[in-house]
């Protein structure tokens, strides 16, 4: 991790746009080149996070997804920012829309088709050993090759086997718990995650 000073930061969010944010300050930018700084508080000193960082983690899971052909963002740059100290993960994002986005602006797509391919898909993940505890509709993307991607990927994991069937009805709770994405879904169609 490359150290980031203030005026570094600051010079580096000019013209940026702030996407996400909390109580404690910035959380992800669009920077004016398009590319992303994601930035990640530690919440206690005495945390496993002090020694392998989440933007550390966000750039292990990110090649360990291009490992297994999945598509995800692609990592520049990883920093650390020391007042107030943040780890940041500096990257290009994934082309495409998320599902939530597609599925909420629904003209010219084939809801079922597309939640048929999203079954298919969530089955590769499994068999290739991702668990994803953010697995949601928000953060699954349909790229422009008509390909599913993942993003903001800090709180996963891939291990070296499949799944097991614990581990896969967890992951399929974790992407059935977002009543809103499922709202206008038929049963039949949401039996396929479960």
């Amino acid at each position: 991790m490359q150290p980031l000073s203030r005026d570094q930061f600051d010079a580096m969010r000019l013209g940026a746009s702030v996407l996400e944010e909390d109580g404690h300050g910035v959380k992800v930018l669009r920077l004016a080149d398009g590319t992303f700084l994601k930035l990640f508080r530690r919440k206690s000193w005495l945390s496993k996070n002090a020694f392998f960082t989440p933007a550390e983690r966000f750039a292990e899971n990110a090649a360990l997804l291009q490992q297994r052909h999945i598509p995800c963002p692609q990592i520049i740059a990883l920093y650390h920012l020391p007042d107030p100290y943040r780890s940041v993960v500096h990257y290009s994002p994934l082309a495409g829309n998320t599902l939530r986005q597609l599925l909420n602006d629904s003209s010219g797509i084939d809801s079922f088709e597309l939640l048929m391919n999203l079954a298919a898909f969530v089955t590769s993940l499994h068999d290739k050993g991702v668990y994803f505890r953010s697995l949601h509709l928000g953060n699954i993307v349909l790229t422009p090759d008509n390909e599913f991607g993942l993003i903001d990927i800090s709180d996963m994991r891939c291990l070296n086997r499949p799944l097991s069937k614990r581990l896969r009805a967890r992951n399929y709770q974790h992407l059935l718990r977002y009543e809103q994405d499922w709202a206008h879904i038929g049963f039949d169609i949401k039996r396929l995650f479960s």
